[in-house]
């Protein structure tokens, strides 16, 4: 019998190390440990955190400005406001997309918008190492895109509104996922082709889990690449792409 229980605990360990999930995890009568309870309130407060979170002035001087990639603001003026009234962070006030028009250029191939989303811890972590490989990535593939633009308070559907103005084929927007109590800082990638404003989530197709524990940045980076290159050869992207798969 002991080596039977030894084998189960050495496959339960293999199991939990292999999972950020919270497996074996034990209890004390029908409580769980105080080592795991104590894990979960750091996690969940890691997530609050991450959730509440803003783009750095630091980090938009040193990404943004430096890059001379364009800074706007969804409809939404705090980030309590953009929490609460999810509608007003997918879109960008006319005027701002009719100035956003004057400096980038139109028709390209590829949009790439970089949104905080609901980590804008996961911005800072993962872009900056993503967007580099996606940049030389589309231009080995002779794909045109244009400039990158950054987005606060920016929800999924944001992306969709500024490529349409910019008449691109297939919007990028790299965005903070919703953080787990595994995750606070992990990114995601939306892809559309045809973007508009009456673009659906089935209409979207995406890579998510971007980050150091997940998808590493650079292995993410050549994979949508690859996934813009299909998306672009066969016209579509979410759920008909699926099936054409």
């Amino acid at each position: 019998m002991s080596s039977i229980s030894k084998t189960k605990q050495d496959e339960l360990e293999d199991f939990s190390s292999a999972t950020p999930a919270r497996v074996a995890v034990g209890r004390a009568g029908a409580r769980p440990l105080t080592k795991a309870w104590l894990k979960f309130r750091v996690d969940h407060a890691l997530a609050r955190d991450a959730v509440c979170s803003e783009l750095s002035e630091e980090f938009i001087q040193s990404f943004a400005a430096a890059n001379s990639y364009p800074f706007l603001q969804s409809a939404v003026s705090t980030r309590d406001e953009f929490i609460q009234f999810p509608p007003r962070g997918k879109v960008v006030d006319k005027i701002v997309l009719e100035k956003l028009k004057t400096i980038c250029s139109s028709g390209n191939d590829v949009q790439i918008v970089i949104s905080d989303g609901l980590s804008a811890k996961a911005v800072e972590k993962n872009a900056v190492d993503l967007l580099p490989m996606i940049v030389d990535g589309l231009k080995m593939n002779d794909i045109s895109q244009g400039t990158p633009v950054v987005v606060r308070f920016g929800r999924v559907a944001v992306g969709d509104q500024i490529a349409f103005a910019l008449q691109a084929r297939l919007v990028i927007n790299l965005i903070g996922e919703r953080p787990g109590l595994s995750s606070a800082e992990g990114l995601s990638a939306y892809l559309t082709y045809n973007p508009s404003p009456q673009t659906i989530s089935s209409d979207r197709t995406v890579v998510s889990n971007i980050h150091e524990r997940g998808t590493p940045a650079v292995e993410a980076g050549a994979y949508i690449v690859r996934l813009v290159k299909t998306i672009l050869e066969r016209r579509v992207s979410g759920v008909e792409l699926q099936k054409l798969s």
